[in-house]
């Protein structure tokens, strides 16, 4: 009887610790203070602003620019290994545009 109970409360502990997960989600704007933009000075900028974030399923970048002045498009793993956007899963211009991971 002790050994189910603690398999039942493992398994409520895994499904709570699932459930909390999803709910603490991270919004983070793309860019900081520099927004999403087309880097000038720094062609590395999203690479060093990504570098000491750590993203999980359920975050939120939000990409902020001036509507139709620049585009978001979510592509698939194959569109983005290519560096290209013929395999788009969505494309807005509409800003500021935030996407769920």
């Amino acid at each position: 009887m002790g050994r189910k109970s603690s398999m039942t409360m493992a398994t409520i502990f895994v499904v709570l610790a699932s459930t909390l997960t999803t709910y603490a989600s991270t919004t983070y704007t793309v860019g900081d203070f520099s927004g999403w933009q087309v880097p000038t000075n720094n062609s590395n900028l999203y690479d060093n602003w990504a570098d000491n974030k750590t993203f999980v399923v359920g975050d939120n970048p939000l990409f902020n620019f001036i509507t139709r002045e620049h585009d978001v498009a979510e592509v698939t793993e194959p569109g983005y290994n290519a560096c290209t956007t013929t395999d788009t899963i969505s494309t807005d211009n509409k800003g500021p545009v935030k996407i769920t991971l």
